[in-house]
């Protein structure tokens, strides 16, 4: 079954740029995301599993305020390190404006672009990752600069040292996708 669930969410996840246009669903798409409905037991994309969550409704503003709601709601999976409410509202004052400000969609986009990682990286995934790579992984982010994971006793840590994010609770899964609460804003990849 594992295999099965793999192939679905591969097959889903090389599909195109989803949002970019208007995609109509092929046959094998469609029998893809059906396998992989099926496999997580919900038909919610991650933006409508992302909506569902209480102390994520921050996150869920920002990714339909940036326009990603289309992209992450499409035919792609994605894997979100998702803030929670309280991480967000530890940000400065002047910086929690500007994200939700009309000017600062620029710096929203790269914001919210090093939260995602393209393709579905289920916990037990990101487990056997950790372990074959002695306590350490990375992903790559759609924001440029990769997410280095590491595990500190039974915490993994998202950054160097011990003060980075923290993944805060067991994943949320969706059709498309996976969502980790973190504890705090990783901040965009420095140009």
């Amino acid at each position: 079954m594992r295999k099965s669930i793999l192939a679905a969410l591969i097959a889903l996840a090389t599909t195109g740029l989803p949002g970019c246009h208007k995609q109509e669903q092929t046959d094998a798409q469609k029998k893809a995301a059906a396998k992989a409905e099926a496999a997580v037991g919900t038909r919610q994309n991650v933006v409508e599993a992302l909506g569902g969550a209480s102390d994520l409704s921050t996150m869920t503003k920002l990714v339909k305020s940036a326009g990603l709601e289309k992209a992450l709601g499409g035919i792609g999976s994605y894997t979100l390190f998702a803030p929670t409410d309280a991480a967000f509202a530890r940000l400065p004052d002047d910086q929690r404006k500007q994200l939700e400000s009309t000017d600062g969609r620029p710096q929203l986009l790269a914001l919210l672009r090093q939260h995602i990682v393209t393709g579905y990286v289920a916990q037990a995934d990101l487990e056997k990752g950790l372990a074959r790579n002695g306590g350490a992984a990375s992903l790559a982010t759609m924001g440029g600069a990769p997410i280095r994971l590491h595990r500190q006793e039974t915490v993994i840590l998202l950054g160097a040292g011990d003060a980075g994010p923290r993944i805060a609770s067991a994943p949320i899964a969706s059709r498309n996708g996976v969502i980790y609460r973190i504890d705090q804003v990783i901040p965009p990849a420095a140009k």
